[in-house]
């Protein structure tokens, strides 16, 4: 079991990242079929990276050095680490907004995808966080209020290297999954393979595996 605690009190300030040509990250390596579990919407297929449109993410948008906007694409390792990084995100662990609306859900489709080559990843978890001089709580559990400087560290890590693909980290809501993000000028959309056609999550089986997921939250999913 992965888990993680940030002290109800503790004050957050996420420090800038080192410079490019500095970062040496610890590199985790996604194997060749392994499956990437994705909740998106459905304006997006299922292999389609997000060229930078839409709300702001932990570690999107951000340009290259070249001032090109980087296409990102979010999974996880399993359905409920994917929910957790989506559509349960925002969801406090307590009090009456622990909940979500079924609305939220009519957009969403979840989508199985391998990639057909190793991936390249920045470990963002274990040693992987002190080797870069950055904890958790600073980097993972923050607001999104400080997505901009989140997002900047992605932008730096991006730099570091030619060979990395993405990022992955313990999700923040799911401390039992892996999330990760690509890179899509790193990842062609073409070595992505659909192994699971995208699954509605509003209705029938997919709301079915959502309602599940809630459940065990302790997440009430009204009308």
């Amino acid at each position: 079991m992965r888990r993680s605690a940030r002290p109800p009190s503790l004050s957050i300030s996420l420090p800038d990242p080192p410079e490019p040509s500095a970062i040496r990250p610890l590199l985790h390596t996604w194997k060749v079929g392994q499956s990437l579990i994705r909740c998106h919407n459905i304006r997006f297929g299922a292999t389609e990276f997000n060229p930078g449109v839409g709300p702001s993410g932990r570690f999107h948008p951000f340009a290259d050095r070249e001032d090109r906007m980087v296409p990102t694409l979010y999974g996880a390792e399993d359905l409920d680490g994917a929910l957790s990084e989506t559509v349960f995100h925002n969801v406090p662990v307590r009090g009456p907004a622990k909940r979500i609306a079924k609305y939220v859900l009519q957009p969403m489709v979840a989508s199985s995808l391998v990639c057909d080559r190793p991936l390249t990843l920045v470990q963002l978890y274990g040693f992987g966080l002190p080797r870069l001089e950055v904890s958790r709580p600073e980097l993972i559990e923050t607001d999104v209020d400080d997505y901009p400087r989140t997002a900047a560290w992605a932008r730096a890590l991006h730099a570091s290297a030619p060979g990395i693909d993405g990022l992955i980290w313990v999700s923040r809501q799911n401390d039992a999954s892996f999330a990760l993000v690509l890179f899509g000028d790193r990842v062609a959309r073409a070595s992505l393979e659909v192994v699971e056609a995208p699954r509605p999550l509003g209705f029938g089986p997919g709301f079915d595996e959502v309602q599940r997921a809630a459940e065990q939250a302790g997440i009430t999913i009204f009308e």
